[in-house]
Order: C-alpha cells, then sequence, then structure tokens
C-alpha cells in the first residue's frame, strides 16, 4: 500500500469522524479552501516530459496552505527520478526512481510553503508529476508542528545493477583515455642512452684521430726539415770549397803542384803519365756539378716540405674549430681532448686509449670502448693481413629505457545524472629497442576514482591494477604500435541508501599507426590514428538490504585521429632537447550499453567529441627526458573533463 493511500484514507476517516460530531449537535465551520490547494487541483504543479526525450525539470513555487491541507503527488511512466517536498519542515511527498508511485504529505500549520518538485526522464522512460490537494477541516485546538522521519531515497534492483555498470563504463572510457594518452607520448619519445648523437659522437672521435695522425705527421715533417736544412748548409759549403779549389788550379799562378798530389793519390800520382792539371779541375768540375745538383733536389724537398706542413697546420685548425663544437661523450670520462696535451697524453689516461686503437688491438678496444665503433686495428708495426678490422656495434650498450608517469583527471556528465569523477593513475613501464625498428616493453598501472551523483545519493570508490605490453615497429616512415592489457578494480559502492562492493575485469587492445613530418626547419606535425577495443566484466554482489545485483558485461571502445604540432627551441645549457607542442584530436566512442537506466555513464552510446593537449617535452644531456601535459577532452559530448600529469624517462644504465 502506497504513501498515497495511507493518507487518503486517513483523510476519509478524518472526515467521517468530523460527520459523527456534527451528529451530536457539534458543528465544525465550514473548511475553506487554501490558496495552495486551489492551485494543486488547478494543476499548476504539475510537470510532464513525454517518451522519446532526455530532459530534467525543476524548481520550487511558494504558495499559502490551510493547516491539515493534504498535499498528494502522483507519477506515471517510471521516470528516471521524481522528487518533491515542502519547506520549511522537510516534508517529503514523493521520491523514487523508475517507477510509479503516490505520496503525500499533511501541512501541519497554517502558512506560506515552497514546494520543491524534480523531474528526471531519458529516450526510453517518460513520465508525469501530478498534484491534488485535500482541504483540511478548521481546526479548534492548535497543532503542534511534527516532523516526519526523513525519507530514504530508495532504489530497485534494476536501476542499482545499472547504476554500477554504467558508472563503469564511464571510468572504464576515462581511463582508457589516460593510458592511451600515455602510450602515445611513450612509443614516439627517444631518450638516447649516450646523451648526445651517436653520429656525433663518431665524427669527433675520427676528427680526434686525424688530428692526431697529422700532429705525427707534423713533427716528422718538421725532423725531416731540420735534416734537409742541414744536408743544404753542408752541401753549400762543400761547393763553395770546390769553387774557389776549381778556380785556383786554373790559374798557373797559383797551382801548387806538390799540393795537388799530396791532394790526389801520393807518390803514384807523381810517376804516373796522366797530366796532373787536367785529372784535378776535371774531378772538381763533376764534384761541383753534383753538388748543384743535389742542392737543387734539397731545395725542391725543402718547399715541398713547407708546403705540406702548411697544410696540416690548416687542417689541424679546421679540426679544433668543428671539435669544439661536437658534443662530448657524458659515458667516457676520458673524453679530454686537449690540442696542447703531448700526443702519449692524448693517446692514452689511467690506463686507458681514448682517440686511437693502440698496440695490442683486442686488450686496447676492450679498454676504450665506449659504444662506438672501432673501424681500425694497429699492432704498432704497421697493419698486419693477420690482424683484422675491428668492427664493434652498439650491442654491448644499453638500449632500455624505464618511465614513470602520473595523470590526474577529472570528468563530469553534463546530463539527468549529474554524475562527476575524479582518478588519479600512476604508470611505470620500461622498453627496449632490440633493432632500429623494434621496440618492445611492459607497464603496470594503479588507479584510485571517485564517482557521485546527487540524483540518488550515489558514490562509488575504486582502487584498480592492470598489465600490460607494448611494441613499436617502424615501417619506413611510419611508427605501428599496439598495446594490450588487463586490469582488476576494486569498488564500494553506496547507491539509494543500500551499499555494497564488487569487482570488475577489464581486458583491452589498441592498435595505431603514427608518423612525422618536418614542416619547416624548426615545425613537425605527427599525425596518428587508433582504435581501442575493451571488454568490462561487472561481478554480481548482494548490497546491504540484502539484495542480489546481477552482473554485466559491456563492450566499449574508441576510434580516435588528430595531428600534434610542435617545435624545436634551442635548448638552455643542459638540455639536448625542448619541444613545446599542441595536440587536436577527435574522438568516436561507442558501447553496447543500448539502456540508460539509473545514473547513465554517457548520455549517448555512441558520441563524437574533440579533445585539446598542450605539451612540453625536454630531454637532458644525459639521455633522460620530461614530459608535462595538459588536456581538455569531451569537446562536444555530454562526457567532458581535464587532465593534467607528467612523464618521466630515463636510461636505466
Amino acid at each position: 500500500m502506497g504513501k498515497g493511500q495511507i493518507g487518503l484514507k486517513a483523510v476519509i476517516g478524518l472526515a467521517v469522524g468530523i460527520s459523527g460530531f456534527g451528529a451530536f449537535g457539534i458543528q465544525p465551520a465550514a473548511a475553506a479552501t487554501s490558496a495552495g490547494c486551489a492551485a494543486a487541483n488547478a494543476g499548476t504543479f504539475d510537470l510532464s516530459i513525454p517518451v522519446g526525450n532526455n530532459l530534467q525539470f525543476g524548481g520550487s513555487v511558494s504558495q499559502t496552505f490551510a493547516a491539515g491541507d493534504v498535499i498528494t503527488a502522483t507519477t506515471t511512466g517510471a521516470p528516471t527520478g521524481t522528487q518533491a517536498f515542502l519547506s520549511p519542515g522537510s516534508l517529503s511527498i514523493v521520491n523514487a526512481s523508475f517507477a510509479d508511485v503516490m505520496g503525500s504529505a499533511t501541512i501541519p500549520s497554517a502558512g506560506t510553503f515552497t514546494l520543491t518538485r524534480t523531474l528526471s526522464a531519458n529516450p526510453a522512460n517518460g513520465g508525469t508529476l501530478t498534484f491534488t490537494c485535500a482541504p483540511g477541516p478548521m481546526v479548534v485546538a492548535p497543532v503542534t508542528p511534527t516532523t516526519p522521519p526523513p525519507t530514504t531515497p530508495t532504489t530497485n534492483d534494476q536501476e542499482e545493477a545499472d547504476t554500477a555498470t554504467n558508472a563503469t563504463t564511464t571510468a572504464v572510457i576515462v581511463e582508457d583515455r589516460v593510458v592511451g594518452g600515455i602510450l602515445d607520448d611513450i612509443i614516439t619519445t627517444n631518450p638516447e642512452p649516450e646523451g648526445p648523437d651517436q653520429a656525433e659522437l663518431e665524427e669527433r672521435r675520427k676528427l680526434i684521430a686525424e688530428w692526431v695522425d697529422l700532429r705525427e705527421e707534423r713533427e716528422r715533417l718538421e725532423r725531416e726539415a731540420e735534416e734537409l736544412a742541414e744536408n743544404k748548409q753542408a752541401l753549400e759549403e762543400a761547393l763553395e770549397r770546390d769553387k774557389a779549389n776549381l778556380e785556383k788550379e786554373s790559374d798557373p799562378d797559383t797551382r801548387d803542384p806538390i799540393a795537388e798530389s799530396t791532394q790526389g793519390s801520393g807518390w803514384l800520382t807523381l810517376l804516373s803519365p796522366i797530366n796532373i792539371e787536367e785529372g784535378t779541375i776535371y774531378n772538381l768540375q763533376r764534384a761541383i756539378e753534383r753538388e748543384e745538383k743535389d742542392l737543387k733536389a734539397i731545395s725542391a724537398q725543402i718547399e715541398a716540405n713547407r708546403a705540406r706542413l702548411t697544410e696540416v697546420e690548416a687542417r689541424q685548425d679546421a679540426i679544433n674549430g668543428r671539435v669544439d663544437n661536437l658534443p662530448r661523450d657524458p659515458g667516457n670520462p676520458n673524453d679530454r681532448y686537449d690540442p696542447s696535451l703531448d700526443l702519449e697524453d692524448l693517446g692514452s689516461g689511467d690506463g686507458e686509449s681514448i682517440l686511437f686503437v693502440g698496440r695490442d688491438p683486442f686488450a686496447r678496444a676492450v679498454m676504450r670502448y665506449r659504444g662506438f665503433r672501432l673501424d681500425v686495428a694497429d699492432t704498432g708495426d704497421g697493419f698486419s693481413d693477420t690482424v683484422k678490422p675491428l668492427s664493434f656495434t652498439r650491442t654491448l650498450s644499453s638500449t632500455i629505457v624505464g618511465w614513470v608517469r602520473a595523470v590526474y583527471t577529472d570528468y563530469e556528465q553534463d546530463d539527468a545524472s549529474q554524475q562527476e569523477g575524479d582518478n588519479i593513475l600512476v604508470a611505470l613501464g620500461a622498453h627496449k629497442d632490440f633493432s632500429e625498428t623494434l621496440r618492445l616493453g611492459l607497464m603496470a598501472t594503479t588507479t584510485w576514482g571517485d564517482v557521485s551523483s546527487p540524483v540518488n545519493n550515489l558514490d562509488i570508490d575504486t582502487t584498480g591494477y592492470s598489465l600490460g605490453a607494448y611494441g613499436r615497429y617502424k615501417w619506413g616512415e611510419i611508427d605501428v604500435n599496439a598495446s594490450t592489457r588487463i586490469g582488476l578494480t576494486d569498488n564500494d559502492i553506496t547507491v539509494g541508501g543500500t551499499t555494497g562492493s564488487y569487482d570488475t575485469r577489464l581486458a583491452s587492445a589498441t592498435f595505431g599507426i603514427s608518423g612525422q613530418e618536418q614542416l619547416t626547419d624548426d615545425v613537425w606535425m605527427r599525425p596518428a590514428v587508433s582504435v581501442t577495443g575493451t571488454w568490462v566484466n561487472r561481478e554480481d554482489y548482494q548490497n546491504s538490504a540484502g539484495t542480489n545485483i546481477g552482473g554485466n558485461t559491456t563492450w566499449s571502445g574508441n576510434v580516435s585521429a588528430g595531428p600534434t604540432f610542435g617545435t624545436s627551441l634551442t635548448p638552455p645549457s643542459g638540455f639536448k632537447r625542448l619541444e613545446p607542442a599542441i595536440g587536436l584530436q577527435a574522438t568516436y566512442t561507442f558501447s553496447d550499453q543500448d539502456s540508460q537506466a539509473g545514473t547513465v555513464a554517457t548520455s549517448e552510446d555512441d558520441y563524437l567529441s574533440l579533445s585539446l593537449s598542450p605539451q612540453l617535452s625536454m630531454e637532458l644531456d644525459n639521455g633522460a627526458s620530461l614530459d608535462v601535459f595538459g588536456s581538455y577532452f569531451g569537446i562536444g559530448a555530454d562526457l567532458d573533463g581535464w587532465s593534467v600529469g607528467g612523464t618521466l624517462s630515463i636510461p636505466l644504465n
């Protein structure tokens, strides 16, 4: 029996009793109809929403009622929510959801009362809320106002089940969006474990090695120049002496046969039948010719030596200028190139070779290995056919990157449910580049959330966990990425005055394609498209009223597409990269939840929305990167919200 029936019988009983008193001759004054009763019976308080509309009507009106007036409210069409009460005094008339009910309240004393009423409906459940009023009798004795006990909002089993399902669906849609945004950034982030670009490190190493070779050549040329200068000076002195002797021998007045004989072959010369004068002059002439020829050759060699020295010094100066503009290797403490140091200091430090492979190619290669390529092997005695060139790649260096991300999200429903929620999600993971084209990683997430609504005193507290894997394959200029995860969430629910708890399980998979186009020297664009599918199972549970609430399985997902525009700024000291960017994305969300019963998850099953996401990406010289971002999503849909968060990525060794 409804509240309205009880109230009506009370009114009838009261009328009978008054008639009985009249039979004994006690005639009460005629009951006058109050302005409030007249308005109620005229239908001025009524509300109506036709089936097929998703609306909410409400408001308050004030009228003067007489003591004893009985206000009755009746709902038809099982609207999603109905509420009516009088104040002051908090006189509840009706408070129900998805039910046809009747309720009433009795005015305790004459005066002005405010009637507040709300009617909510959706395309599947329209309804009407009508009011009637029975005038109360004139009360001889003053009536003491009484305050009825507060009523507890009621909810039926199906409403509670739908509320739990739809609230869970909304939370998962939001969580999927957050996790998808995390992976979008992680998959396209490429912190270098070695800090500077490996090509620049390789160029620096080769230039320094070339500079050392040039320095050795320069010192050799300088030694040769000294030897050539000494030889030239000796030849010039010999030539000058021989020319003087030739001039002396050519003059008969100054020639000394004895001296000539002593300069020749001793006594054998004196006894020789050959003309001594002619032999001496001939020998001197031949000697002078040889000396002049040798001087010419030495002079040419000196000029060539001087020209090569000039070329070597110019090339060394050019190398010095280029090396100064190349980054040092932060992973190699011995990378301390200084042209002023001696060759041995440049070539080794603390037992390690930093510029060239040393005498023992294998031992010194292992000692000096810092992740770059070694392409020479010198045994100390020159190159040998038995010693093969070394060709180390970065197989020994770490390409494993770890990351952690925290995101706060706040969202709300702009519909009859008045549902709102917030969520904190922390994710961590690591990935390894197995090649230039393949990246694989693992991740784990934990989340804390809350969903609430004033419509039926809804409150859900959630704690969840998930494990997942992700990967990227570079196909030319396109990145093909995929991810999957499974999760478990514990939920504590309060709805319609009852409490309970249940678990939800989810499985989700995403497939996406992205790329990057350099629009100008400093501006780039990264277009991306992705598809996500999610399976969510909510287990059944028993609430505090002892009612079994059935479980539910939901399929939902989304298709997202849009570009991210960014620019590369000149980074400050200590930073390798500084890139602000903004992302624009359109998302089509779909779900198999056709019924929008209870506290709805979204006002539409399938809807299109837009999002705007500014972000800033920074990379330090040591390879660590930091990304911070904000996002406003749900533009154009009833489910909208915002997020803020950040990601820190670091090489693990």
